[in-house]
This record gives C-alpha cells, structure tokens and sequence, in this order.
C-alpha cells in the first residue's frame, strides 16, 4: 500500500509541475503540508466602467440646415394710427394724395400713436425737408440725411408711439404712411443715395423726357440686367410741386433704384437753342455736366436729339452742351472746382437721341423676366403713365415716328472703337463697374 500511495504521489506532483509549467494552474498548500497545484478558474472578463463626467461616443444627428425667415406681407395701418399735428388731430397726412399737404414751422411736431406695432414710416415731403429729428421713446434719431421726398424709415423695433420734429426752418409734409412688420408693397420706394461711380448716365432735360425718348434704357439696363444708371435732369420742377412726385413714381416703376440728380435750374419753354442759350447760360450747364461726368465716371452717356426733338430749345441746348462737356471733363485745366473734387473723366461711349451717325436700333421688345415678361417699351409706357400731369398734351412714348422713336441711337463719341452688333450700347465696354 504504501509503495502504491508513493508512485500516486510522484504521478500528482509531476502533473502538477506540468501545469504550473503551462501556466494553467496556482500552486496551493495541501492539509498534509504539501504544495499542490490546482488549475485556475477561466477569468472573467472586467466590466469597462464609464466616469459620470463622460457618455458613450454616438453617431451625432446631422444639424439642421439654418432656414430662411419667411415674412409676412407688411400691413398698410395707415388709416388706423393717431396722428396730430402741434397738438391737432389731422386727416391730410394719410389721406394717400400729394396735393393734401401740412406746412411745418421749425419746432412742429407730428406725433404718431397706434394700438399696433409700428415697424417703418414712408414719408411723403412737398420740398426737400433737410435733418429732422425722429423720436421713439428716449431715443432720438436724425433723420433727412440724403435729401429725399420720399423718404424711407425702418424702425429699430415695433413701437407704438412715435414723434417728428422738425429742427430746421420748417418743411412742408404731404403723407406718413404706417406699416407693420413685413415684406413692403412694391409702390414703397426705397431709394439709394446717387452711385458714386455709374456704369449708364442719362442726361434728360425734364421729368418724363427720360421715358419719352431714351425709351426701354432704364428697364432694361437697370431693371433687367442691374447696371448702375445714374439719370441727371438738367431742370427742376419745384414750381409744380406734384411733379417731382411723378418723377420719382416713374424712375422706381422701371426699375431705378439710385436717387437722381436735380439740378438748380428751374424749367422754362426754350423755342430754339439761342433762345436756351439765354435762359440757361452755358458756361454754367457745361459745369453741370462736367462735374456728372467726373462725379459718376460712366462708360456710357445718353443724351436728347441734337435738334430737341419736338424743337424745344432745352433739349437742343442739353445736347449740345453734352457734346462739348465730354472733351472739358477730361481736361485738367478745365472746370477746376470739380477737377479738384473728382479728377478727370474721358467718356468712353456718348450717344445722342436721333443721331444720324454710326446709327444703332435698340430692341426695346425683348420680354424681361424682372418686371413678368413685359418688355422694355411696355415699362416705359408705365413709366410714362406716372406723369400724370402731362397727359393733357399729346406726347406719349412711341415705336416707329421718326422724331419720337425711342429706339434710334447714334454714337456721337466712342474712344473703344464702332459699333459692330449695332443693338447694345455696352458694345466694346468689357463689363461695368
């Protein structure tokens, strides 16, 4: 027995040896005092454990895509708001109509009160007003700054109560019109200050002329293909003082969005161009015009029929100014106030009305996608139809009459070379500004 007991020894000692070797067992201390290995138990696995400060990684939800705030059609409240005038309710100033006026002494308040949120004014002066003061609550802002009679005013926040204050000499107001918040009708006109530098520049000598014979220009290059126009008149109408008021109605129906330039000089019929000549001196229109032509710097000038159309000698006089004020203007030694203030100009391209050179037919039937696929003409009929006024007369923009067509061009000075398509005033011009 014994010697069975010793060999069953050696057999667990040397089994156990082999497996210490393999590394599937621990050695252990056996009751008897002798060291026996024994296999080990299958590990189990450690749980991973995630601090509370971290979150399992996941795939992130794409961001959405910023969306575009769709607005509301702004309300005309215009009828609803409370408006008084130094103290005195008054129904003039929102009675849609420009020959209903208030005359404003310096000091004059209009205050304005409405059980809904005010966000813009549209403000509608007889005259240019100069600064005048807007007053929302304890804020003050100067408004008047470009000069405009029709004025714009977005109001930094809805507000019910508002004041206008004249800080001035005084003003004569025509309208105010009140809106919420909201994408404006297209009648409200929001202009721009004149370009500083313009691509077209079209010299008429009256409001409605620009219509009459440079025709389709305003809405097609403006409007349809947003070239920088600058339109000059060479008279004003401050005399009849619901002129104005048409002149911009129709420069913003074709398209224009740049304030135009009104000169000082006050309009007066001109039966010939001697006649013109002593109305309207022309040193001083050839200063005039020199100084759009540097002020603006355009690669194209448009101008009246060397033989005024219809024969008025304004126009003739215009014409023929322009003709010579495109040499001064590149001339330093010439004109030297506005050299000194813009430079010189050289005029690349100059076209006259009814010019009998270097003729071109321009194509005012074009649909225009700008303005729903009238044409060009057909804007310039609307244009026209703004100067309401001047419908007791028989001018109306025409297609066809020789001494009326719209359409016919000559290119009086051209320092890029002839026309070749004959259809495109830019012809030869790489692209504007």
């Amino acid at each position: 027995m014994k010697r069975k007991a010793y060999k069953l020894l050696i057999l667990i000692i040397v089994a156990a040896l082999l497996l210490v070797l393999c590394g599937c067992a621990e050695p252990v201390i056996s009751p008897s005092g002798t060291t026996v290995v024994l296999p080990s138990p299958t590990p189990t696995p450690t749980p991973t454990v995630i601090p509370e400060t971290e979150t399992p990684s996941a795939t992130p939800e794409p961001t959405p895509e910023p969306t575009e705030e769709i607005k509301p059609d702004a309300e005309d409240i215009t009828k609803k708001v409370y408006v008084s005038v130094d103290g005195h309710y008054s129904d003039k100033l929102s009675d849609y109509s420009f020959y209903s006026k208030h005359k404003l002494n310096k000091g004059s308040k209009i205050e304005i009160s409405s059980y809904e949120k005010m966000h813009s004014l549209y403000i509608i002066w007889d005259k240019i007003p100069g600064e005048w003061t807007l007053n929302i609550g304890d804020e003050k802002l100067t408004c008047g700054k470009n000069g405009f009679i029709h004025e714009y005013i977005e109001l930094p926040c809805g507000c019910t109560r508002i004041s206008i204050e004249l800080t001035n000499d005084g003003a004569t107001i025509c309208d105010v019109y009140v809106f919420t918040y909201g994408n404006l009708p297209g009648w409200v006109q929001i202009w721009n200050p004149p370009y500083e530098d313009a691509d077209m520049l079209l010299l008429p000598t009256h409001a409605d002329d620009e219509h009459l014979y440079f025709g389709g220009m305003m809405p097609y290059y403006a409007g349809q293909l947003q070239y920088k126009v600058q339109i000059a008149y060479l008279t004003n109408h401050w005399g009849e003082p619901y002129r104005p008021h048409e002149l911009l109605n129709g420069l913003w129906t074709v398209g224009m969005t740049a304030y135009p330039v009104i000169s000082e000089f006050e309009d007066k019929y001109c039966s010939n161009l001697e006649h013109a000549k002593s109305v309207y001196p022309l040193e001083d229109v050839l200063n005039f015009q020199v100084e759009l032509l540097r002020r603006f710097k355009p690669e194209v000038v448009i101008g009246h029929d060397l033989k005024g159309e219809y024969g008025h000698g304004a126009h003739m006089l215009n014409a023929y100014a322009l003709t010579l004020a495109v040499e001064y203007a590149a001339d330093s030694t010439k004109y030297m106030s506005s050299y000194e203030k813009y430079g010189v100009w050289d005029t690349p391209k100059l076209y006259l009305h009814l010019y009998e050179e270097n003729k071109i037919l321009m194509n005012w039937d074009i649909p225009l996608e700008r303005f729903n696929g009238l044409t060009a003409f057909e804007m310039a009929v609307q244009g026209y139809d703004c100067h309401k006024s001047q419908h007791i007369w028989s001018f109306a923009v025409r297609q066809g009459e020789s001494q009326y067509d719209c359409r016919w061009f000559g290119l009086y000075r051209s320092l890029v070379g002839p026309d070749v398509e004959k259809n495109d005033v830019f012809e030869n011009i790489l692209s504007g500004k």
